[in-house]
């Protein structure tokens, strides 16, 4: 056995340059899996930030203006925090076992300033890391489809061929190696393409301030060099194993078994069609004992236990249904003929019969698109949810309020002031600077909050208790009816939480979302914040009608002599909105580039058919079926591709995405829910349709330009 390579080359050389749209789509599937690798490694590689430690306990303002007739002149230093923690009311609840630490009650034992926590918002941080990363990860994974099912099928085309080139005398070895070098000048081409490309795609990217963490991304910047060589080498190799089935293949393939006349017969594919066995049963069974068995898991496993749990249960629930795969989209094509068949009998008959013999085939294809649709069905899950957390947060903290700042000249009328508030029904809520770090400390005056909260048939604010927000709470685990306890330099002093919301206390600023939604609120007359935060109160305030209409400009006008319009909370909350949506262009980056990889896919998979079937259609053509009839079967196959790749899509797609809302709400300090929308199943449904068809048009195009004389001269 002697090898050739120079005639290995030659026959692979002249096979990409043959069939040069099959080449140019299979290295364009490898190039844009890599851009979209590459540049989301180099832009996490400029924007992640180490988690921080250190940050201060509570820091208070330490020059504040001095209230009219105030003594004050200088922060006390004996008034700093040095230790928070909560004594545990009647309803306290035991944790129960965490593996690893959630930020819902990561700080239950309170923290100190000689050991403080990790900065508010870390984990999230890191964990939009790791989902930006995972997509990017799964657009390598269908290029690397790409590349498998061209050589896979590729060699299943050219069965003729290969059996010809043995007969002639060629030996199997050199025509294996030939198949193992068009693996490999495609993969390297690929790979090297998507490597240059992703350093351009990158830098734009970051110049737009996007980034993997929602952080504006470093100044300098950095390339990952190691990570890209890694990938680089992997897509090589990945190409590479793509070519050992086929050449499995080749090694087992009998000559006079490709080139004897092949007959079709009726009812050939009859059997196919058939149910067989219980296996059909298995994905619903086991999701119904997993629905069963869950609470329970839930409560034993910490949450990043469980999530890793539900998500391999998840991923053994979708390989076992991909095996519904064939039989629904052989359903499908039942379907398609019994609906063409009044209007179209031809097309229904030779459509629906090539679909059934190649139905193996088009299941890669479809495995691929149902992937990427399922991943922006998921993302779109997942954004609805935080946005409507947003819009929840916000319709108690932000839509009611419009927010003021106190006029730092003119002499102060309370008389004046409050007969104002009384004509024109205004709630006022004065406050005081907030005390930033991770125990951030506010004011609010007593004799705005307390008539409203006595109305409201709920404790009123004294100097002996506290309102924590949502978020914070969370953060500490606790409830009404605990008690916060402060150190001091010296002191103790204990505080009854009377209340957790939102409601109250909040002031629209800019900042951290996380940040902005945590805080500690204490009424004034408090000794340990006389010297501190109180000089402030009334610096800041909050607003809203009494009977809940609007907030007019004609109210604002009248609060100007004393206070100044910062904005309205209905703003900040658009803002937070259009927040989110800036964080999540990164995965709008990598779905986009994922719907281009899912339709360069199904182009490729319907060409390579196309190239496969010349004689077919050749044989069609000399019996008088016309070019628009050949168009039509071709584009007939990708309505059935995506039909059959968004059916399965939407089902996968929102079971990730409800795993993946229930892992958020449970591992970050937000509220989250999943809800079902059935306008953006159809618009997605729509655009998976719109997408496996265009992915058609060229395929079609080629069929017709095949030469009748040239496919059948040679049999």
């Amino acid at each position: 056995m002697s090898f050739n390579p120079a005639l290995a080359w030659r026959l692979a050389w002249r096979r990409l340059i043959h069939q040069q749209m099959i080449t140019i789509a299979t290295i364009l599937g490898v190039t844009l899996g890599m851009v979209v690798i590459g540049s989301i490694l180099i832009i996490d590689d400029n924007s992640s930030e180490q988690p921080r430690f250190g940050e201060s306990l509570t820091e208070f303002p330490g020059a504040p203006i001095a209230s009219p007739g105030s003594s004050w002149n200088q922060r006390d230093p004996s008034a700093s925090v040095t230790r928070v923690y909560f004594e545990r009311g009647p309803v306290a609840k035991t944790p129960g076992f965490e593996g690893f630490p959630t930020q819902k009650g990561e700080m239950r034992s309170g923290f100190s300033a000689h050991s403080p926590p990790k900065r508010r918002g870390e984990q999230d941080y890191q964990a939009m890391r790791l989902a930006v990363r995972l997509a990017a990860m799964l657009a390598f994974f269908v290029g690397a489809v790409i590349v498998f099912y061209t050589m896979r099928f590729s060699t299943v085309s050219r069965a003729r061929e290969f059996s010809l080139l043995l007969c002639l005398g060629e030996e199997r070895h050199n025509v294996a190696l030939s198949l193992f070098l068009e693996a490999l000048a495609l993969g390297i081409t690929g790979t090297l393409l998507g490597l240059l490309l992703a350093f351009p795609v990158a830098a734009a990217l970051i110049e737009a301030g996007i980034s993997t963490t929602g952080r504006v991304p470093s100044e300098v910047f950095t390339v990952p060099w190691i990570e890209l060589a890694a990938i680089g080498s992997l897509s090589i190799i990945t190409a590479l194993l793509g070519v050992l089935g086929p050449i499995r293949t080749f090694y087992r393939m009998q000559i006079a078994d490709i080139l004897q006349p092949q007959i079709i017969s009726e009812g050939m594919d009859q059997h196919t069609l058939q149910l067989q066995g219980f296996a059909w049963l298995l994905p619903p069974l086991a999701t119904v004992g997993w629905v069963v068995a869950r609470p329970f898991i839930q409560s034993w496993l910490s949450v990043v236990h469980f999530f890793l749990v539900e998500s391999l249960f998840v991923l053994i629930l979708a390989i076992a249904a991909l095996w519904w795969m064939q039989p629904l989209l052989r359903g499908v094509i039942r379907l398609t003929e019994k609906v063409l068949k009044p209007l179209l009998p031809l097309d229904a008959l030779l459509v629906t019969r090539r679909m059934r013999l190649t139905s193996q085939k088009l299941a890669l294809t479809v495995a691929g698109v149902t992937l990427v649709f399922s991943l922006l069905t998921a993302l779109h899950d997942i954004t609805r949810a935080l946005k409507d957390e947003i819009h929840t947060w916000a319709g108690e903290a932000l839509y009611p309020y419009v927010y003021f700042k106190r006029q730092e000249s003119g002499a102060w009328d309370e008389e004046r002031f409050q007969q104002l508030l009384k004509e024109r029904n205004i709630h006022f809520f004065r406050l005081s600077e907030k005390a930033k770090g991770e125990f951030p400390v506010r004011l609010i005056a007593a004799t705005d909050i307390n008539p409203v909260r006595i109305a409201a048939d709920t404790p009123p604010l004294i100097p002996g208790s506290v309102i924590l927000s949502q978020t914070l709470a969370a953060r500490f685990d606790v409830h009404p009816g605990d008690r916060l306890v402060i150190d001091t330099r010296g002191h103790t002093q204990r505080f009854m939480l009377i209340d957790v919301t939102d409601k109250d206390g909040f002031y629209a600023e800019d900042g951290q979302y996380v940040d902005l939604k945590s805080y500690v609120l204490f009424s004034d007359g408090n000794s340990l914040f006389a010297d501190t935060l109180e000089p402030t109160l009334g610096r800041y305030a909050m607003a809203r009608k009494a009977d809940g209409s609007h907030f007019s400009r004609a109210d604002i006008g009248a609060l100007q002599p004393f206070y100044h319009f910062v904005r309205r909370g209905a703003r900040l909350g658009e803002w937070q909105t259009a927040e989110i949506d800036r964080d999540f262009l990164i995965f709008d980056f990598v779905l986009f580039m994922m719907v281009v990889l899912a339709t360069v896919g199904v182009a490729n998979s319907i060409l390579i058919q196309v190239y496969a079937r010349k004689r077919e259609f050749s044989v069609l053509r000399t019996l008088g079926m016309s070019r628009i009839q050949t168009m039509r079967m071709l584009l007939v196959e990708g309505v059935v591709i995506g039909l059959v790749g968004a059916a399965l899509a939407l089902v996968l797609g929102n079971i990730i995405g409800a795993i993946s809302i229930a892992f958020l709400d449970r591992f970050t300090l937000f509220e989250y829910r999943f809800s079902f929308s059935f306008t953006a199943s159809v618009m997605i449904t729509l655009l998976m349709l719109l997408t496996c068809t265009l992915a058609a048009i060229y395929p079609a195009l080629v069929a017709n330009r095949i030469s009748s004389a040239e496919s059948l001269h040679y049999e």
